[in-house]
């Protein structure tokens, strides 16, 4: 696998992107369903910079993980 490059700092900021992840990826002993709305929260942003970059058939693909884990997180009891 091959080893992304670093963000550059002309990036927007997260607080600038729709659906940006508002924290860390979870860790060791989180909850699956700290995961599963890591993964909807992160897919959400994926998503953005897919369409930005006119890759149009991944963004979609993105929307589908991203509604796929909002689905799970609703029908997971509280």
């Amino acid at each position: 696998m091959r080893k992304l490059p670093a963000p550059s700092s002309k990036a927007k900021s997260t607080k600038e992107r729709p659906g940006a992840t508002k924290g860390a990826a979870p860790g060791p002993g989180s909850s699956s369903l700290d995961t599963v709305k890591y993964i909807a929260e992160f897919t959400a942003e994926l998503s953005f910079l897919a369409r930005q970059g006119r890759h149009e058939l991944l963004a979609y693909l993105l929307d589908m993980a991203r509604l796929e884990a909002i689905k799970t997180i609703q029908s997971s009891p509280e």
